[in-house]
């Protein structure tokens, strides 16, 4: 099986802010606690957002607002 390198850049401080505050606001929107595993799910889905290239926080918070059911079924 051959490994597949995926040249990221990483998160710096404003990135992790810019995150950080789209899902305190997704939390406080679906009355979850941010450290909740249904915030680190919807966590892991914002940065992998992200890491694909989708910047724009608008977008962002309409990908992973879209995709609540996902993460209430756990």
């Amino acid at each position: 099986m051959g490994t597949t390198f995926w040249p990221k850049d990483p998160l710096d401080g404003n990135d992790m802010t810019l995150l950080t505050s789209i899902l305190r606001r997704w939390c406080a929107r679906y009355g979850i606690e941010f450290t909740a595993d249904e915030s680190r799910l919807k966590a892991k889905e914002l940065v992998e957002w992200f890491e694909f290239g989708v910047k724009d926080p608008a977008e962002l918070e309409e990908l992973i607002d879209g995709k609540h059911w996902l993460v209430s079924r756990i």
